[in-house]
C-alpha cells in the first residue's frame, strides 16, 4: 500500500512543497483489510513506508476508498470544502465515522492541505 500512498502524497507535495516546512508528525493510515501504512514528515522530507507508525501523532482509519475520498477532497481551512459535492462526501464519511481519527486535528489539517490533489 505505500506506493500507492506515495503516489498521493508525492502529487500533492510535489504542487505546494512550502506547506511541507511547516509538517512535523508520525501518521498512521490503518486500511481496512490492507496493512497499515507510516507516513513520517519532519526537517522537509517525508518516509513513507509499510507497517504501522511507531508512535503516531493523528491516526487515519477506514476503508481504502473511504480514505481515498477525504484526502482528495477539496479543502476550506484544512477542512473538506461543504459546498463541494466531494467535501460533503468527505464530511460525511467522518460524520458517519466511516473515517476515524485519533490524535492532533492541526496535524490532520496540515496533512489533508498538504496532500490535496
Amino acid at each position: 500500500m505505500a506506493p500507492a500512498i506515495l503516489a498521493i502524497v508525492d502529487r500533492g507535495l510535489l504542487r505546494r512543497p512550502e506547506l511541507l516546512l511547516g509538517l512535523c508528525g508520525e501518521i498512521e493510515l490503518a486500511m481496512d483489510g490492507y496493512p497499515p501504512v507510516a507516513v513520517l514528515v519532519g526537517d522537509g522530507g517525508v518516509l513513507i513506508e509499510d507497517g504501522p507508525a511507531k508512535k503516531p501523532d493523528l491516526r487515519l482509519t477506514g476503508t481504502l476508498p473511504d480514505l481515498t475520498s477525504l484526502l482528495v477532497a477539496p479543502l476550506i481551512g484544512g477542512v473538506p470544502n461543504p459546498i463541494d459535492r466531494r467535501g460533503r462526501v468527505a464530511l460525511g464519511l467522518v460524520a458517519q465515522r466511516r473515517v476515524r481519527f485519533e490524535g492532533s486535528l492541526a496535524l490532520l489539517r496540515q496533512f489533508l492541505a498538504a496532500i490535496r490533489i
